[in-house]
Formats: structure tokens, C-alpha cells, sequence
């Protein structure tokens, strides 16, 4: 007898013999196209299998990134310019140099949709910074135009460089960016208000510590200390200019809480917080970048680590010209810093110290919270008395490596010198009175209170009695381990 095709010497299970007669009824018929319909659910369950693979782990990274860069796709057209604005912003933009050496550089633009729009439909620029980005030798800077700067906007005469955006929209600041700095503009992005507080929500809030109170008429209230900002409390950090330096001091609160939102965004690995902040930036923003552009910068920007990010603002001081302030630019200054911009982009050290003659007493108010294994160190005058040692101490403690030392006063008097510690930092503290001889006497002091009080986990308050020895010693100290060829290329961390 002749076995058939499907006898029980080449069995097939029920599943594939139903297989087979459903292939047997479509030949011969065209075959079917997937409908539109169809084919968008299959990209959004492909999506949201690259998503949550990607949360769970069952996918590489490839694969998220794939899944990362189609959804970005589906969005791309809502940030997008119009047609007009994309052709007028193209033609402003400069083009990005092949040369590694060179920066990419993005002007970030930032207002309150619910304020006067000028005659192209966009309002006055509360907030112009220029991110400039060296992917190669991983640099970075971010400088910050003050908005009330006394500019010649091209068909519009002398006027504030905020009105720009509201005359030209962002092909018109842009313009007048590259003009006032002479630095390429390669991007822009411009975010409302109401998006920027809608993104720090979803992230869970931003750490940050006050070390006086915000109580601003037009931007709110904030008690001073440690706390967590949701976004419309980081609108009124951001927004305040009721400061001794009125539009430099709220820049230095922009750039001390854009540090504490960065370090905040970096540990941030859930998924669907990530995807609702593209809603949001699809939403609140417009830019020129397109969803692989937008891709390839957050892979970068991992890359820079924060702290060697240079956050520097335009030098210069307000003047009352006409009955209006004005921001005055110290051009001298200005040129060498987008000299050193263009060409490096990284400021230097000497430039760097020049600028600090623009600070205020207001500078410091506003830090990201520092945690007990942060290695930052206050030291604080005990008595009137004692207040010319506090810089010979903080300067012995740079010279050490200590990058964070901060000065000032305990505001009360102190017999005795303290080295007061956070719980979780003791051996630290310990170990920084073991290495600096006028400390030895020194009592050990645990407090938490003081250690949040300053934002700092050891805390040194120099007793009535203190006495310093010259700053020249203390630079001899150093000299002769550095002298010895055992110690070439060690850090010197203790002078005992």
C-alpha cells in the first residue's frame, strides 16, 4: 500500500495541518495589503515592545534606541517650524564644520507664552543661553546673555537683545546672537515656561538648597534650606531677579539649578518618564532638530560629565540710559571670552578670574544639594578676630585637592576651633583634621543640622583663638613633597 502524504509515517500536528489547507485557499489569490490602520497599530505594539523590553532588560540597547528614535520620528513634525519659519531659520543658522575640533553650538530660548507677543507672533526671550559642545575632547560651555542687554537690532534700532525674538521670532535672535558674539549658531530650541515646569514635575522634581529665601512680588515665595522643587517652584528660582544683582544673579540661580536638573536627568533610567517628557518637548518646544539629530545629542550629552561643564555669563553692569535699564556689556572682556569660545571652547583659568570681579554677594544662594560623599568642605569665621584665617584655611584645603570650599561666618562667637561632620561622613572629617596640623586640636562635632544648614558634610569653624599660619608657609608646605621624585605625579592630600 502507498502512504499517503499526511499517513502516520509523516505525522503533522492539528496546528499544522490547519496551516497547510489555509495556504491551499490562498493560491492563486492576490495577495493582501495591510491597511493603514493595520500598520500604525504594528508600530505602536512594535514600540511599545521596545520600550518595556528595554525597561525590563529583555532587549539590547540597540533595540531601545531603535524603539527610542521611531517614536521620536512620530513626533518630530509637532516641534518642527512652519514652512516660513523653517526656510528664515535655515537661512540663519550656520553650517557645522566637518573639523572635530570645532563646536556644536545651540542657542536655548526661553519665554512666557502668556506675555505680549511682539509683531511676529512670538514674545519677548526670557532666558538666552549658547550651549556650545566639542563631542571630541568631551568640552563644554553654556554662556548666559543677560536679557536686558543694550544691542542695535537690525530694523528696529537700540533695544534690549529679548526683543528679538518678539521683532524676528527665532531666525531674529539668532541673528542677533551670532552678531553681538561673533560665535556660529548651528540649532535652536525654544521652550514656554509651561513646558519647563511640566518636565521637572515629570522627573520627580529637582534637588536644590537655598541658602537665604526667595520672597519676590512677581516671581513668588521659597524658604530658604534644602528642598525639592516641583516645576512651578522652580519657575519662581529661575524667574526671581528681586537680588542684589538683579538679572546676573538669576542667572547664576539658572545655571546652579540647570546643574541639579542635569544630575538629576542622568540617574533617571524609567522609560515612561522619558517618553513623557518628548510628549512634552513635542508639545512646549520648537526647534530645528529632527528625531536623529535629537538622538544623537542625548547620546553625547551622557557623555559630558557636568562638572566639567563651564558656566559663564556675559560681563557687565546695568545702567539706567534714557529711563531704561539697560545691560551694559563690558566689551573688552566679552571679546576675549568668545575668542576663547570659538577657538577652544573652554575659558581659561585667568579669564576665568577676571570674570569673578562681576560677582555679587548674592552668588552661592542657590546650589544643588550636596550629598555626605560629596567632598565639599565649609569653613567658617568664628569671631570677628579670626576672619582673615578662613582664606588661609580654605586656599591650604584647595591646595590638598578639595575642588568645593566654601567661606564665610558663623555669625556667632566660638571659643574653641570645630570640625563639625555629617553622620554619614565622620571618617572624612577625621581624616581632614588628621591632615592639617592647625586642626589637630580641633573637637569633632557631629550635626546634622549644620551640616544641611550649609549644604556641606564637614563644616570647619574656627575658634576665637585660632591662629593662622602665613599663606606662604602653607605654599611651602606643598614645595618640598612635590620636590621629591617618589611623589611625581601623586596628589598631596595631607600636610602632617
Amino acid at each position: 500500500m502507498i502512504m499517503g502524504k499526511h499517513s502516520s509515517k509523516t505525522r503533522i500536528s492539528y496546528w499544522e495541518a490547519r496551516r497547510r489547507k489555509k495556504d491551499l485557499r490562498k493560491r492563486g489569490k492576490p495577495p493582501k495589503r495591510a491597511s493603514p490602520v493595520k500598520k500604525r497599530w504594528f508600530v505602536l505594539f512594535l514600540l511599545i515592545g521596545f520600550l518595556v523590553g528595554g525597561a525590563l532588560g529583555f532587549y539590547h540597547k540597540q533595540l531601545l534606541d531603535l524603539g527610542a528614535r521611531i517614536y521620536l520620528s512620530i513626533k518630530e513634525g509637532q516641534w518642527q517650524p512652519t514652512k516660513k519659519e523653517k526656510k528664515e531659520v535655515e537661512k540663519s543658522l550656520s553650517r557645522i564644520s566637518p573639523d572635530p575640533s570645532s563646536s556644536v553650538n545651540t542657542i536655548i530660548l526661553g519665554s512666557d507664552t502668556g506675555s505680549n507677543k511682539g509683531e511676529s507672533g512670538w514674545c519677548r526671550s526670557d532666558v538666552m543661553m549658547l550651549v556650545c559642545l566639542q563631542e571630541r575632547d568631551k568640552k563644554a560651555v553654556v554662556l548666559s546673555i543677560p536679557r536686558d542687554t543694550r544691542v542695535d537690532i537690525p530694523g528696529h534700532g537700540i533695544n534690549k537683545i529679548n526683543a528679538a525674538l518678539a521683532y524676528g521670532g527665532p531666525s531674529g535672535a539668532i541673528d542677533i546672537v551670532k552678531q553681538f558674539t561673533g560665535i556660529d549658531v548651528h540649532h535652536y530650541v525654544w521652550m514656554d515656561f509651561d513646558g519647563f515646569a511640566r518636565i521637572v514635575n515629570a522627573i520627580g522634581g529637582v534637588p536644590i538648597h537655598l541658602s537665604k529665601p526667595i520672597n519676590d512680588p512677581h516671581a513668588g515665595y521659597l524658604p530658604a534650606g534644602d528642598q525639592v522643587l516641583d516645576g512651578w517652584e522652580a519657575l519662581v528660582l529661575v524667574r526671581s531677579r528681586k537680588l542684589p544683582g538683579g538679572d546676573i544673579d538669576r542667572i547664576r540661580s539658572q545655571h546652579a539649578f540647570l546643574r541639579a536638573f542635569i544630575n538629576k536627568a542622568y540617574k533617571m533610567r524609567d522609560v515612561w518618564k522619558a517618553k513623557q517628557i518628548v510628549d512634552i518637548l513635542a508639545s512646549a518646544c520648537k526647534m530645528d532638530y529632527n528625531a536623529s539629530g535629537l538622538t544623537t545629542l542625548a547620546e553625547e550629552l551622557r557623555s559630558f560629565p557636568i562638572d566639567d561643564v563651564q558656566f559663564v555669563t556675559v560681563p557687565g553692569d546695568a545702567k539706567m540710559i534714557g529711563g531704561i535699564s539697560y545691560f551694559i556689556p563690558n566689551l573688552s572682556l566679552l571679546s576675549q571670552l568668545t575668542a576663547d569660545i570659538r577657538q577652544n571652547t573652554e575659558v581659561s583659568d585667568d579669564l576665568l578670574a577676571k570674570l569673578q570681579t562681576y560677582e555679587t554677594e548674592a552668588q552661592g544662594r542657590v546650589e544643588e544639594v550636596f550629598g555626605p560623599e560629596a567632598d565639599v568642605i565649609t569653613v567658617l569665621a568664628g569671631s570677628k578676630n579670626v576672619a582673615g584665617a578662613v582664606p588661609v584655611i580654605a586656599e591650604g584645603l584647595r591646595l590638598m585637592g578639595h575642588q568645593k570650599v566654601f567661606e564665610g561666618s558663623a555669625g556667632e562667637v566660638h571659643d574653641q576651633t570645630l570640625v563639625i561632620y555629617h553622620p554619614d561622613a565622620k571618617e572624612k572629617a577625621e581624616s581632614l583634621k588628621n591632615s592639617m596640623p592647625e586642626l589637630q586640636a580641633a573637637g569633632l562635632v557631629e550635626n546634622i543640622e549644620i551640616s544641611k544648614k550649609y549644604n556641606s558634610p564637614v563644616v570647619i569653624v574656627l575658634g576665637k583663638g585660632f591662629s593662622a599660619p602665613p599663606l606662604l608657609s602653607i605654599y611651602g608646605r606643598i614645595v618640598v613633597p612635590a620636590l621629591n621624585i617618589e611623589n611625581l605625579g601623586e596628589k598631596i592630600n595631607s600636610f602632617t
